[in-house]
């Protein structure tokens, strides 16, 4: 949102521009079914004065007075958000205090919180996942204004809450866990007993399971496969060099930040063992809990239109395409993840076992590929 100026060459006139004002807000693009819609308005001459503008200044003189008034108004919109911020911290402040005492919450995180930033089998926890996970218990407190000792007793109230948040069960899990910790804190610090809210069961789980699923049913979700038949009907009409990088992506399985390093030669290899296959080796720079030589992913070239994908990254003649590329000559659900998406099923239908897939594709379980590569709809025989 802001002051831009467009210079208007062809004007016989001066001044050849023109200001104007684009807002990026919602309520003025309503009608706008563009992917980040905007909304122009030609500022009218008579206004050029009081803004700082004048038919006699040059075109980049212009467009200088309206970075300076963006600039202006961006630190004056950061001033409000602050003012804005301290209201509420105060206010919260006061609703806290009234129910979480800063001197138990203090000792609470110093006891509960510290713990969680310790060594374990998969590594050190990050304190901080755990402390806003806390931030969002003390918020869950503070709405529900129920006394901890009767939380057990309020279940559905509390069940209730979480559905209104639609949070997911795994995050709801992890915040009910601090809160029963909280409740059990505080209440042997005021000498009452303590029963724990337990997990919810049964309906109750369903109905919470169905809320989380609603609200994330119309936002962004993983890319559909794409296979080498919807591929093939895209060329000739694809940019050969976007065309050669999808080619890769659907018959051997990278993601888009490794297909975009094989123009580094240091990040790929290729090796001929004993059994005559050759194999491709490429370097997960997405992997950092390894050590550098355990990131090197191996995949066998056992399909001539695999052959061919070695052939292009040797070539170097590849380029990831816009997604507005994507969109115009795929299906809308099919973004720079199709190909490996669709790669899993790939592979099984030409006879290979999950086990060597989960490996090709460089996961660390065989779950992770069941459970978020292989189409639950499709089978091979």
């Amino acid at each position: 949102m802001g002051y831009y100026v467009r210079a208007l060459p062809w004007k016989k006139s001066d001044p050849k521009w023109k200001l104007q004002f684009v807002s990026y807000k919602s309520q003025d693009t309503k009608e706008s079914n563009a992917i980040k819609a905007k909304k122009e308005w030609d500022v009218d001459p008579d206004r050029w004065r009081s803004l700082g503008f004048h038919k006699m200044m040059t075109l980049d003189e212009a467009k200088v007075r309206a970075r300076q008034l963006n600039a202006q108004d961006f630190v004056k919109r950061q001033e409000e958000l602050v003012r804005k911020i301290t209201i509420e911290e105060n206010n919260n402040k006061k609703k806290y205090d009234s129910v979480l005492p800063v001197e138990f919450v203090e000792e609470f995180e110093a006891r509960y919180l510290k713990t969680r930033d310790s060594e374990t089998r998969k590594g050190r926890r990050r304190t901080s996942h755990a402390r806003s996970k806390w931030k969002a218990a003390q918020r869950m407190i503070v709405a529900l204004k129920i006394d901890p000792s009767e939380w057990y007793y309020y279940n559905k109230e509390i069940y209730d809450y979480f559905y209104e948040q639609k949070l997911s069960m795994s995050y709801m899990t992890s915040i009910l866990s601090l809160v029963n910790a909280w409740g059990y804190f505080i209440c042997r610090k005021l000498a009452k007993p303590f029963l724990p809210v337990i997990r919810p069961r049964g309906y109750e789980r369903q109905r919470l399971l169905d809320a989380h699923y609603e609200k994330n049913r119309n936002s962004r979700k993983a890319s559909d496969p794409l296979p080498p038949e919807e591929l093939n009907r895209a060329k000739g009409k694809l940019n050969q060099a976007n065309f050669n990088w999808l080619f890769i992506s659907v018959w051997l399985g990278l993601r888009p930040q490794e297909i975009d390093n094989l123009h580094e030669e240091k990040l790929w290899r290729i090796e001929n063992p004993i059994v005559g296959r050759k194999v491709f080796w490429i370097f997960q720079t997405k992997i950092i809990a390894l050590p550098p030589e355990d990131r090197w992913k191996p995949v066998p070239i056992l399909y001539k239109e695999q052959e061919f994908a070695v052939r292009i990254i040797q070539s170097g003649n590849f380029k990831r395409p816009l997604l507005k590329t994507m969109r115009h000559y795929f299906p809308k659900d099919i973004d720079l993840y199709g190909g490996r998406k669709g790669f899993t099923d790939l592979m099984l239908s030409k006879g290979n076992t999950i086990e060597n897939i989960s490996i090709w594709m460089g996961h660390s379980t065989l779950d992770r590929t069941w459970r978020s590569y292989k189409q639950k709809k499709k089978f091979h025989l």
